[in-house]
C-alpha cells in the first residue's frame, strides 16, 4: 500500500499531455488554453474617458468657479473632430477618446450647465483625473493569458478583446466509464431486495465531464469474467478507462485479474486513503486504466483526487488539485484507519476565518452526507483525533463558492 502523494506522483508521471486543437471562441469555455496569448494592440488603444463629464485642461480650473466654453462632444465609438484649447471643454461620454489638449475629465455631477451654453466647473480636478491612459492595462505584445489555464468567462472576454475568434486548447481526453456489480439496476428501476440503483455511473460521468473529458458510458457489467472482459475491451481504445467496483478482495471482485488478462500493467493496487484504499492504476499501451472502489463515496473521492488530476494534466493544465485551505474545527473528528482520511464537512467564513463543521456519515456508502459537504477535512494517518478549535487542512469541493457553507 502506497501513500496518496506517492500514488499521485505515479499518475502524473504516466499521464501524457495530449496534442492541442483549435476551437471557436464560443466553444472555449472551461477548456485548457494550449498557447500563450498576446495582445495585438494597446489596451486601451487611446486615452479613454473613465467618466461621463467634460474633458478640459486642469490648469483652467485652478480658480473656482471656472466657466468654460463647450466646443464639442466626444462619444464612445467616434474620434474627436477637434481639440481642447485654453478656456474650453468638450462634453465627453464614458469610453470615448479624450480629445487632444485635454488633461483631465471632470465628472458631470461636479459641473453646472449654463443657459448661455457654457459649463461651470464647481470642484477642482487634478491632472489626468478620470482618464485611462493608452496602454495602461496592456501594451501590444504583452502576454495576457498563459498556456495551461482553464478558460473562464473573464478569459473569454480577454480573448475576444485581442481578436481571438479561434483558440488553441488541449484536446479533451476520451474517457470510457464502466460500472460493475450484480446488485446494480438502472436509475429508472425500483430496486428489488438486494439491489441498489446505479449512482456511480452518472456521478463519475459528471465528474469526468467537469474535468474536461469526452465521456463514453459503457453501462453496467455483471460480476462474471466473460461479461467483464467483453465490456472492458470496449473501453481500452480510449485515452482513459475508468472502472468502478470489483477491485476489492472479495470472491466476486474480478476486475483486477480480468484487466491483467487483457494486458494491463499495474503501477499500484492499494493506496493509504480513507475512503478508497482498494484503488488500481495501470496502463495498456497509451491507455491509462483506473479501477475505483464500488462504494459511492470512495469512488467519488478517489476519482476527484486521482483521475481528475490525470485528465487535467492530459489537457495541459497547470493546476491539477482542488484548492487546499486551513480550517478551524467546530467539532471533534476521528481517524483510526491508519490512512489519510478525507472527511465530509461544511466550511464557511466566520469573523475572517474558515470554520468547518464535520458532518455525520455512516461510511463510504453514505453519498447523502457526501453531497451535503462542501469540503473534505483531511486528517493524516498518524493524527487519530482533532479537537474543536484545532486547525486542519481541507479540500474545497467543486461549487464551493456557490455552496458557501450555510447551514442545511
Amino acid at each position: 500500500m502506497i501513500s496518496v502523494d506517492e500514488a499521485l506522483a505515479i499518475v502524473r508521471r504516466e499521464a501524457p499531455v495530449l496534442p492541442v486543437e483549435e476551437v471557436a471562441l464560443e466553444e472555449a469555455l472551461h477548456r485548457v488554453l494550449g498557447e500563450d496569448v498576446a495582445a495585438d494592440a494597446d489596451m486601451p488603444p487611446f486615452d479613454r474617458a473613465a467618466m461621463d463629464g467634460y474633458a478640459l485642461r486642469a490648469a483652467d480650473v485652478g480658480a473656482l468657479p471656472a466657466v468654460l466654453a463647450v466646443v464639442g462632444e466626444a462619444r464612445a465609438g467616434s474620434w474627436p473632430e477637434g481639440g481642447v484649447g485654453p478656456g474650453q471643454a468638450v462634453r465627453i461620454m464614458t469610453g470615448a477618446p479624450v480629445p487632444p489638449g485635454a488633461t483631465a475629465v471632470q465628472p458631470v455631477e461636479k459641473t453646472r450647465s449654463r443657459e448661455d451654453g457654457r459649463v461651470e466647473i464647481v470642484s477642482p480636478v487634478e491632472e489626468r483625473a478620470n482618464i485611462a491612459a493608452r496602454a495602461c492595462e496592456v501594451r501590444a505584445g504583452d502576454v495576457v493569458l498563459e498556456r495551461g489555464r482553464v478558460i473562464s468567462p473573464a478569459a473569454i472576454a480577454v480573448l475576444a478583446s485581442v481578436g481571438r475568434a479561434r483558440v488553441r486548447v488541449g484536446r479533451r481526453p476520451r474517457l470510457a466509464l464502466l460500472v460493475t456489480g450484480d446488485e446494480l439496476v438502472d436509475v429508472v428501476e425500483f430496486p428489488r431486495p438486494g439491489q441498489i440503483r446505479n449512482s456511480n455511473g452518472p456521478a463519475l460521468a459528471a465528474l469526468a465531464r467537469l474535468a474536461g473529458a469526452d465521456v463514453r458510458v459503457l453501462g453496467v457489467a455483471p460480476d462474471r469474467v466473460e461479461a467483464l472482459a467483453d465490456a472492458l475491451r470496449g473501453g481500452l481504445p480510449a485515452d482513459v478507462l475508468v472502472v468502478s467496483g470489483g477491485v476489492s478482495a472479495g470472491d466476486y471482485d474480478l476486475v483486477e485479474p480480468v484487466l491483467a488478462d487483457l494486458g494491463v500493467t499495474f503501477l499500484f493496487t492499494q493506496v493509504a486513503i480513507k475512503p478508497g484504499a482498494p484503488l488500481v492504476f495501470g496502463r495498456r499501451g497509451p491507455t491509462l486504466v483506473f479501477g475505483l472502489p464500488g462504494n459511492p463515496v470512495s469512488s467519488l473521492v478517489t476519482f476527484d483526487l486521482f483521475v481528475r488530476a490525470a485528465l487535467l494534466q492530459m489537457q495541459g493544465a497547470r493546476v491539477l488539485e482542488r484548492p487546499l485551505v486551513e480550517v478551524e474545527l467546530e467539532e471533534a473528528v476521528k481517524n483510526r484507519s491508519g490512512r489519510r482520511a478525507y472527511l465530509p464537512a461544511r466550511v464557511r467564513s466566520q469573523e475572517g476565518r474558515l470554520v468547518a463543521r464535520p458532518l455525520r456519515s455512516t461510511g463510504s456508502a453514505d453519498v447523502v452526507a457526501h453531497a451535503r459537504a462542501n469540503a473534505l477535512v483531511i486528517l493524516e494517518a498518524e493524527r487519530t483525533r482533532a479537537e474543536p478549535g484545532e486547525r486542519t487542512p481541507a479540500v474545497l469541493a467543486p461549487g464551493f463558492l456557490e455552496d458557501d457553507g450555510a447551514p442545511l
